[in-house]
């Protein structure tokens, strides 16, 4: 079974929960970040991944969200948000990190290895080998919001 996911598109790529944690501005370079930021599209905005998972709608806005979230979840033990937290060196505390919003039942290592395997499922759908830092969204299910 492979989970559901569609497209929407939004006016900014940071209004994506991970986009903040994954990527960071880089210094005397205005609107340069690493990992880079996502394309805009020409008329439509910013290409917003949405993966269902049970109830809930997870969105991503780059293929590095996507890669960063497969790869915390797939730590053994599931790191905490105050580690993850630090790795940002900003003052936001942990309550505010993304892991830290997901629900505990995600958390528990069977459901999280299954979150895991379709998240892996989804990527290998919506990103081309030749572009690996934008979605191919092109083709795939598109939601107006």
């Amino acid at each position: 079974m492979t989970a559901a996911f569609h497209f929407s598109f939004a006016a900014h790529w940071r209004s994506a929960p991970l986009a903040y944690w994954v990527h960071i501005p880089v210094a005397n370079q205005p609107d340069t970040w690493q990992p880079v930021a996502p394309p805009c599209i020409p008329h439509r905005g910013y290409a917003i991944l949405h993966v269902e998972f049970e109830q809930l709608d997870l969105l991503f806005s780059s293929p590095a969200q996507l890669d960063h979230f497969i790869t915390v979840l797939s730590t053994k033990p599931l790191p905490t948000s105050r580690q993850l937290s630090a790795l940002r060196n900003a003052p936001v505390g942990p309550n505010g990190h993304w892991l830290s919003r997901l629900p505990a039942a995600i958390k528990a290592p069977r459901k999280r290895a299954r979150l895991v395997q379709r998240m892996q499922e989804v990527r290998a759908l919506v990103v081309s080998a030749d572009k690996q830092d934008e979605f191919n969204w092109a083709g795939h299910s598109i939601v107006n919001t």
